[in-house]
């Protein structure tokens, strides 16, 4: 009996130290990822999204060039509605250009914030790469960076589309729907970068407001989820520590997934990149 209970004890060491290891491992990993992020300047890549909007989901497939510092950037779609696209430069100042490809068949100009360029999307195209989402996480490992080794866990390596990768999954047992008390006034968008959660949380959870424009004036009372996500599965390049995938879950199940293709980073760009007369584009 007391040759079982030591035998006992050992194994129970060793799970408790494999599991510890693991969970280290997912920080070191994550911390990693943090710092490469902050690197980046220019990215381009090829995004698939998967994005709930009440019972359903919407697909959309698209290329990108961004530049973070000035912000420029260029965005055409793939599918649905290929050919469409979205221009930021100094130029245009907060504004962008759009080419619809569609009716009314001319470019526009218009909000990158407003309900014409936002609908259909849990983002702007602001949040586009990975500056968004790294904030997101850092973020969440800053509030819970006393019991991290119980929010994220080491899934192992992992081919994917031919890429090794580490895989990591983040659940977190504090995220809640709350009734939370506005201290201040902002719109929309603002409110949740603050929180540190999706803007188009607010408006699935609170049909008074419509456009992540919309005016949310002190005192006012909302249903919002305590953090972005429930649940997060993170699968990360070995090479550049950058994700590749990404699967957010909430309390109603999967509310967003992200695959990054050909992503080229700190690419040198040319004015011509940003520009409208780009003989490549459509403007």
């Amino acid at each position: 009996m007391q040759v079982i209970k030591k035998i006992v004890s050992v194994l129970l060491f060793v799970f408790l130290y494999i599991s510890v290891s693991f969970s280290q491992n997912a920080v070191d990993i994550s911390n990693k990822m943090f710092e490469n992020a902050k690197k980046i300047n220019t990215v381009i890549f090829k995004i698939v999204s998967k994005e709930r909007f009440g019972s359903d989901y919407k697909l959309i497939e698209a290329y990108f060039k961004k530049q973070s510092t000035p912000i420029r950037i260029y965005y055409k779609q793939l599918k649905p509605n290929y050919g469409a696209e979205v221009l930021i430069n100094e130029k245009y100042s907060k504004k962008a250009l759009v080419n619809p490809n569609s009716f009314p068949w001319i470019n526009v100009v218009l909000d990158p914030m407003s309900k014409s360029l936002r609908d259909g999307q849990h983002h702007s195209i602001y949040d586009a790469g990975f500056d968004y989402f790294i904030k997101i996480l850092s973020e969440l490992f800053e509030k819970n960076k006393n019991d991290l080794q119980n929010l994220v866990n080491y899934k192992g390596e992992i081919n994917y589309n031919n890429i090794q990768c580490y895989k990591i999954e983040l659940n977190n047992p504090s995220f809640q729907i709350i009734k939370y008390k506005v201290q201040g006034n902002y719109t929309v968008n603002s409110l949740a970068s603050k929180l540190n959660i999706c803007d188009y949380h607010i408006i699935e959870r609170n049909p008074a407001f419509k456009e992540y424009t919309d005016k949310i004036t002190i005192g006012t009372i909302l249903n919002i989820p305590s953090d972005y996500s429930k649940k997060l599965i993170l699968v990360i390049n070995k090479i550049t520590y950058l994700p590749v995938y990404m699967e957010i879950y909430d309390d109603k199940g999967l509310f967003e997934q992200y695959q990054f293709n050909e992503v080229q980073i700190n690419h040198v760009f040319s004015e011509n990149d940003f520009s409208e007369t780009n003989k490549e584009y459509g403007f």
